[in-house]
């Protein structure tokens, strides 16, 4: 049986060479091809002002990823001793037509977050139908018109957005290979392709191109992978995927490394081979493998939770959530001074109880605070 799983594994690793090699790669421009990925959307001549990973370094403290910023759940984050909130900015929302922006609900979560004196990092992804690319393109959207979209965004918005968060965790298919509309009932049968590093690389140097001339000031932030072992179309290993990036070229577009770090029903102090390395010591596994290219920028947890309830992920009880979730933010200050963001998915109000997104909440859907919101609070708002 051993062997039978063996061969089946390098079958399957085959496989996923195979089609990783050959799918096409859709070309924009004349861009040199011996520069690196991250250059390919852009003009030749470009130039690109350098990173500023020293202005990531100062942080932004602590952080929940929010659903729908509204005063409800700015009024709990705040309280929590929360100092940002990282929020998708969808794609398809603000630009329902090539040519039509609908910028209503952007704005209200920017006046609320002023409101409470928060921080604002968005992410930037969940592409528009008519944005869609159908057939084996690299792209499965329209990278120019993405490129568009984040500078209109971000010249609406100057000085007031601390971050964007180029894509959500391109090493999924569900992810990357979406266009509009919700993940599917079953999210690990989405039927589609996870990113090749080169196309992200690229994406991610066109969205700084963006950012970089409507607002200098704001932060770039790239990665944001998903945890996984799995090598197929469907699903790609994080750790490879992130040697891959370095290896195309993509360390000269982008200030902050993203990593989602999952506890996998796991406290912080079980990492290294616990459950096949898929733990918290994911987020140091990722930081070494950025050693190995000479990147010493800082790290932002982007998403960082534990769920009482999920048809997907292990889960834990309430008393669990809030131990682990505090102990993650103790062993984060304790053990990985680069980190400079810790951010806890999530803070919702008003999603059915059993929403796979309600389990990971601080909170229940009627507002009233969980353990571990009660057990973050007594952490962050420490005199």
């Amino acid at each position: 049986m051993r062997r039978i799983l063996l061969v089946g594994l390098l079958l399957g690793l085959a496989v996923a060479g195979w089609w990783w090699r050959d799918r096409p790669v859709h070309q924009a421009g004349a861009a040199d091809r011996t520069a690196p990925a991250c250059y390919r959307l852009l003009p030749r001549a470009t130039t690109l002002p350098p990173p500023h990973p020293f202005a990531a370094s100062r942080g932004l403290g602590q952080a929940v990823h929010t659903l729908y910023l509204d005063h409800a759940t700015a009024e709990l984050a705040q309280a929590a001793g929360f100092e940002t909130i990282v929020q998708v900015f969808a794609w398809r929302d603000l630009q329902p037509g090539p040519d039509q922006f609908d910028w209503g609900a952007a704005d209200a979560m920017l006046s609320v977050a002023d409101l409470y004196n928060l921080n604002l990092v968005v992410r930037l992804d969940m592409p528009p139908a008519w944005a869609k690319r159908d057939g084996g393109a690299g792209f499965p959207f329209d990278e120019a018109a993405y490129g568009r979209f984040v500078a209109a965004l971000a010249a609406r918005y100057q000085g007031r957005i601390r971050g964007y968060i180029i894509w959500n965790e391109p090493n999924l298919a569900a992810e990357w290979s979406r266009s509009g509309g919700q993940l599917p009932d079953h999210f690990l049968n989405f039927d589609g392709w996870v990113a090749r590093p080169a196309d992200y690389a690229a994406l991610v140097g066109l969205a700084y191109h963006a950012i970089r001339q409507a607002d200098p000031d704001a932060l770039v932030i790239a990665g944001g992978l998903a945890p996984t072992n799995e090598i197929s179309p469907r699903a790609y290993d994080d750790r490879e995927f992130l040697r891959q990036l370095y290896e195309v070229g993509w360390s000269d577009c982008f200030d902050v490394l993203a990593v989602h770090g999952y506890g996998f029903g796991l406290p912080a102090e079980m990492g290294g081979a616990a459950n096949d390395g898929l733990n918290l010591a994911r987020v140091e596994v990722l930081r070494q493998i950025m050693g190995e290219y000479g990147d010493n920028r800082p790290v932002w947890i982007t998403e960082l939770g534990y769920t009482i309830h999920s048809r997907l992920q292990p889960t834990v009880s309430l008393t669990e959530q809030a131990d682990y979730l505090a102990g993650a933010y103790q062993h984060s200050q304790r053990e990985w001074p680069w980190v400079t963001l810790f951010t806890v998915w999530n803070l919702t109000v008003g999603r059915p109880a059993e929403d796979e997104m309600s389990g990971y909440s601080l909170v229940e859907p009627d507002g009233t605070p969980r353990p571990a919101y009660e057990k973050l609070q007594a952490l962050f708002t420490v005199d």
